[in-house]
């Protein structure tokens, strides 16, 4: 069910609907990372729920800037020396770190781009973790992430 949310995430042109959708997908993640025991995914998940509820009332009062990314992705760096899981810890640290502030600076097709970045870092890291989920849903997030790009591409040119 998360990796089917996150997929209809990447296909939406308006960020406060892809953010609210993300948020549920998240929830999942935290979910399937508590189980196996992947504690780095399960607390940078959290915050990134925590990040997605800030980013979506900011955003519906109009407000935006580059304050709330950089203390949400210091946030991340401090949840996860409580939650290190060794090494391999540190692609899916950066992922999130470069999603988070992305999220809170880029519009809905940038947002898409930086997820090409992301995406392969945090799948890394479930392969280490042996999240075949995860690593699936990092793959087809990514392939949605591509496809998102290029419809907007595509209706953007139709515009003009």
């Amino acid at each position: 069910m998360g990796v089917l949310l996150f997929i209809v995430s990447y296909q939406m042109f308006d960020k406060k609907k892809l953010l609210l959708v993300q948020t549920f997908a998240t929830a999942m993640l935290c979910m399937q990372y508590i189980l196996i025991g992947a504690f780095s995914g399960f607390g940078l998940n959290i915050v990134c729920i925590i990040r997605n509820v800030l980013y979506y009332l900011r955003d519906k009062k109009g407000k935006s800037g580059i304050c709330l990314p950089i203390i949400l992705a210091l946030t991340m760096a401090i949840v996860s020396l409580f939650s290190w899981d060794g090494y391999h810890s540190v692609f899916i640290i950066s992922g999130l770190m470069i999603n988070t502030v992305c999220m809170g600076v880029c519009d809905s097709q940038n947002l898409r781009k930086s997820i090409l970045i992301s995406c392969p870092l945090i799948l890394v890291y479930n392969l280490f973790e042996l999240s075949y989920s995860g690593a699936i849903n990092e793959t087809i997030s990514l392939i949605s992430a591509i496809i998102g790009i290029i419809r907007y591409k595509k209706s953007a040119h139709q515009k003009a």
